[in-house]
């Protein structure tokens, strides 16, 4: 092996002692025996390990680097989430690496890689659509790095977890339809392997269940993409069918907006034939015509909470403490506007 590639990792295996430990005894610190000091000494010098000026700041064993992994850049959500993260990780000191996903597990497992290399603090990721096996992430965890998810999240992991309130958004933007009257109501959603459309999909059919209304399967259509392209076409399935909806309740604020497009192409109105609620408000909700009632996340909280949580759990590693795992529920809020309201009723609710 070159010397080059000696990692603290190689002298804690070889010594059968922790990473940390390791790191405390090169560095002299006053909590590591002086047998162990001398033990990782004697070895460091035997294997010739050198340490990586470039990529670490070993006064304190830390790059000060945390990786974020996101399924895509170019998102509301996501982007609001990352300007959380990144203003709040800055105000402590911290930079921020991004890499995308797109969607896919074997990119999001590259992503990983690439951050190890890079010898990041910790992590903070939403799950891609694909990704069912987080082995990669609990590597990162056997290495003292931390992991904290976001949104799309895997509740069988522990790691300390942001999610917004999923079941209770859908189920409100559900009972809003409902309490307009609205008795076959259709839901355009994606896959529901993800936890946060499968919570989107519980939401809705608890609703229907509360009110007593008839659950329709043939108004269940999935997307792949939950795009606006997605919308429109599903859409156009569901006005093709004998009895059509009379609303639909979308995941996604895309999908929302390609299902107008498509009742208003078939000339039906918008909400009095059909009415039609989102999920997420994006900023693109208030310009369409008519403007999309939709359920709003908090993002950029979400974003911040999340920086707070890794560099604590940074912390702690590094102090030898113990780490909790919680998750933590944000809130969501309906905003109401034309596509359910109608033009004489439009009160945002925030």
């Amino acid at each position: 092996m070159s010397k080059h590639n000696i990692r603290l990792k190689d002298i804690a295996e070889e010594l059968g002692i922790s990473i940390p430990s390791v790191s405390r005894a090169l560095n002299n610190k006053p909590d590591i025996g002086a047998e162990t000091k001398k033990k990782v000494f004697e070895l460091a010098k035997k294997l010739q390990y050198q340490k990586n000026e470039s990529a670490i700041n070993f006064k304190n064993q830390q790059s000060f680097i945390i990786g974020v992994i996101i399924p895509q850049i170019v998102h509301h959500f996501f982007s609001n989430v990352i300007s959380g993260i990144i203003n709040e990780a800055e105000k402590l000191g911290y930079s921020v690496m991004l890499y995308q996903s797109n969607e896919s597990y074997e990119s999001e497992l590259k992503g990983v890689e690439t951050f190890q290399k890079s010898m990041i603090d910790g992590l903070i990721i939403s799950l891609s659509d694909n990704t069912n096996d987080v082995d990669h992430l609990k590597n990162l965890q056997e290495h003292n790095v931390p992991v904290v998810m976001v949104d799309k999240v895997n509740t069988s992991m522990k790691s300390a977890k942001i999610i917004c309130d999923d079941y209770q958004g859908a189920y409100s933007a559900t009972e809003h339809l409902i309490t307009l009257g609205k008795k076959k109501i259709a839901h355009i959603t994606g896959s529901l392997e993800p936890y946060t459309t499968k919570e989107r999909y519980k939401g809705f059919e608890s609703a229907l269940k509360k009110y007593k209304l008839t659950f329709y399967p043939n108004l269940i259509k999935k997307c792949n993409l939950v795009s606006r392209e997605e919308g429109y076409t599903t859409t156009m399935s569901l006005l093709a069918e004998k009895d059509i909806p009379d609303a639909i309740f979308c995941a996604t604020d895309p999908t929302a907006i390609g299902a107008i497009q498509a009742i208003q192409e078939k000339g039906l109105r918008i909400p009095e034939d059909i009415a039609v609620i989102g999920f997420s408000d994006w900023k693109m909700a208030s310009v369409v015509n008519p403007p999309l009632s939709s359920v709003s996340q908090p993002d950029y909280e979400m974003g911040k909470k999340a920086a707070e949580l890794i560099i604590e759990e940074i912390q702690l590693i590094r102090d030898n403490k113990p780490v909790k795992y919680n998750t933590y529920v944000m809130e969501t809020s309906l905003v109401l506007r034309e596509s359910t309201l109608g033009k004489t009723k439009k009160v945002p609710i925030n």
